[in-house]
């Protein structure tokens, strides 16, 4: 995971740019239509970073190697959407003056403007064909294998991190079926660890020498400054500390070629789905799609009275409403069926701009190279080829890969309830580390952003969530929200490395 980045100086037309070969980033200079195209591949999942300057136009895959650039001027929508999401969706950066150019797009710098050359939105084109199992197996399972050799490359020894659910052991799975020496890591919260024995018998059943890797409150807390900087952009959802930790570990044990099974939710229909279709079907209590999906999400969206200043709200403007934002996928002509504008919302919002990013910055921030063969640009293709029933079957999520897998996986692997990672960010923050993570929301440090109401923070800190909020882990992941964007703040946005 290298960084890339160079410069195209316009009034000298002076350019440099350094690239990995292992990069699929592209950027090219045409000395003769004096014109700069920046190329984000979507099978990298990664973006380019754009700075101008003074006549130079600074650009990068990683917003750490632009630091000096950046500037001081916060965009306060991108901390609105951010609040909203857990994370900066769409094209807004934290910085005034940085452009994203997210994957699958290519751009042109020409005559002092960028232009929207190619962009590669998914689209729902269903082939009835691939309604039968056998077909849709036969589709898939090439493409699979494909990816997953790909990712291994030269290596003669990767790591999984492996969960025990069922898209990191589809992955373990395709990799002993290419032969490569494979050790598992996998998170042992203590008390709190939920699937810890269905890791301890996935890797079992493939034979994996397996690695725990220990996540407590106060490794955790020791490690939060260090997660700002490497996941370079704000991230608030709690499962990225256990993941940096996995990482130190993969680091640690000699290995840098890591899998790992993200991507299954977002293309064959997970979990988070059945929430959205129920509402859909039964009572939407008014709330159009959009306002729905944005409660999904489980921060402030509906909130902001409490949490914003008046001020931070005036600053805001005009693009305080996010329902236009999820447009795109809730009323583009891209998919015709429900489940196939949320797989787009998921995927190109929830997957590109939020798992694939930090996910990446964290391994490259430890020298890692990672590999998620369940993103794949040509399994994602024919995922939108395939009938809503190969997805979602009833109350069978990701149906057609627990199908591939039957005689591959324990049946108590395929057809477990789904849990997903239950990071306790409640334990974390109420427990013997409280002090140490939410000192960073003292009144003086809030009154100084000036964004945020003091007396609805501290409620927080306190341990009061809304009233009629039953599931205490939601107060973890509001309240870690806050402290990593306080951490942002003062690791990349306040101190200039």
């Amino acid at each position: 995971m290298t960084i890339i980045a160079g410069f195209l100086d316009t009034r000298t037309q002076s350019y440099v740019c350094s690239v990995s070969a292992e990069s699929t980033l592209s950027a090219t200079f045409d000395d003769n239509a004096l014109s700069l195209q920046l190329v984000t591949p979507i099978a990298s999942l990664e973006s380019w970073y754009v700075v101008e300057r003074d006549g130079v136009i600074h650009f990068s895959s990683s917003l750490l190697a632009l630091q000096p650039l950046l500037g001081s001027t916060l965009d306060p929508v991108a901390i609105h959407r951010y609040l909203c999401f857990s994370f900066v969706a769409g094209e807004a950066m934290p910085w005034r003056g940085v452009r994203r150019f997210a994957p699958g797009t290519t751009w042109q710098h020409h005559a002092g403007q960028w232009t929207l050359i190619e962009a590669h939105p998914w689209r729902e084109q269903i082939d009835l064909a691939l309604g039968d199992e056998v077909a849709a197996s036969r589709a898939i399972e090439p493409i699979l294998q494909d990816a997953v050799a790909r990712g291994i490359g030269d290596a003669q020894h990767v790591a999984l991190y492996l969960s025990g659910g069922l898209d990191s052991s589809i992955v373990g799975v395709l990799l002993k079926e290419q032969g490569v020496a494979v050790t598992a890591f996998s998170l042992d919260f203590g008390e709190a660890s939920v699937e810890k024995a269905e890791a301890e018998q996935v890797a079992k059943h493939l034979g994996f020498p397996l690695v725990w890797v220990p996540v407590t409150a106060e490794l955790i807390a020791s490690r939060v400054d260090r997660l700002a900087t490497a996941l370079e952009l704000p991230f608030g959802d709690p499962v990225t500390g256990p993941q940096y930790l996995l990482g130190e570990a993969v680091r640690d044990a000699g290995l840098s070629v890591v899998f790992n099974g993200e991507g299954g939710d977002q293309l064959f229909g997970g979990w988070t789905n059945k929430p959205m279709i129920a509402a859909q079907l039964f009572d939407t209590h008014g709330q159009s799609r959009e306002s729905m999906y944005l409660r999904a999400y489980h921060r402030f969206w509906e909130l902001t009275n409490e949490l914003y200043t008046p001020e931070f709200r005036d600053r805001i403007g005009n693009a305080f409403d996010l329902t236009p934002l999820l447009a795109p996928y809730f009323m583009s002509d891209r998919a015709k069926s429900f489940l196939g504008h949320l797989r787009l919302a998921d995927l190109e919002l929830k997957g590109y701009q939020n798992i694939a990013p930090r996910m990446m910055n964290i391994a490259r921030s430890l020298g890692l190279k990672l590999r998620a063969p369940l993103f794949d640009a040509v399994l994602t293709r024919v995922a939108f080829q395939l009938p809503a029933q190969m997805k979602l079957r009833g109350v069978v999520e990701k149906y057609i890969l627990k199908w591939m897998f039957q005689m591959r996986l324990p049946d108590t692997i395929l057809h477990r309830r789904k849990s997903g990672m239950c990071v306790p960010a409640i334990d974390w923050l109420f427990g013997d580390q409280h002090d140490a993570l939410v000192s960073r929301l003292t009144d003086a440090t809030v009154q100084k952003r000036g964004l945020l109401q003091q007396s609805y923070i501290a409620q927080l800190v306190s341990g009061q969530d809304e009233i009629h909020e039953v599931r205490r882990r939601r107060l973890g992941e509001k309240l870690w929200t806050l402290v990593m964007l306080e951490a942002w703040w003062r690791n990349l946005h306040e101190e200039p490395r």
